[in-house]
């Protein structure tokens, strides 16, 4: 399954991440890809605040790696950020492989680890529409690819 979702701006990559946080469940990931400044961060903090109740600050795991957060469901989402790990290794020390299973992940810049991704990933690209013109700065295409089964729902941003 495939969606291109265009001309989409900062509040709505906010009612996207709304959207996807209905899909938070225990080996959910959703895999965040694009250049810096794109919309990863806004995309997984408006899964996390939509998907966990009365959460607080949700601070980038830039420099942490990752940040979890607890789901009313009784399970836990992570986010993690991956752009200043050096090898596949790293994030294994992370606890990746146990979380992919056990809890809802949401990765940053998931390259790296591409080897150990479960087959049914979200994966979500977010590109500037044109990078050329100042008029179009804020806009996005956002592509989301999968297999998973639960986005057989999926509307794009009309649900």
């Amino acid at each position: 399954m495939e969606w291109t979702i265009a001309s989409i701006e900062e509040e709505s990559v906010y009612n996207l991440g709304r959207i996807l946080a209905d899909y938070v469940r225990p080996g959910v990931v959703f895999c965040l890809s694009g250049d810096l400044g794109s919309g990863k961060t806004t995309l997984a903090r408006a899964i996390i605040r939509n998907a966990c109740n009365n959460v607080g600050e949700i601070p980038s795991p830039t420099f942490n790696l990752v940040q979890s957060y607890e789901v009313g469901a009784g399970f836990e989402i992570w986010h993690l950020d991956l752009y200043r790990l050096n090898n596949i290794e790293e994030a294994i020390m992370l606890g990746l492989e146990e979380a992919l299973i056990e809890y809802c992940c949401i990765i940053e810049w998931p390259g790296l680890i591409e080897p150990i991704m479960p087959a049914h990933s979200i994966y979500i690209q977010l590109d500037f529409q044109d990078r050329n013109s100042s008029s179009l700065s804020n806009q996005r295409m956002i592509t989301i690819k999968t297999s998973n089964p639960i986005m057989a729902s999926f509307n794009g941003l009309h649900e």
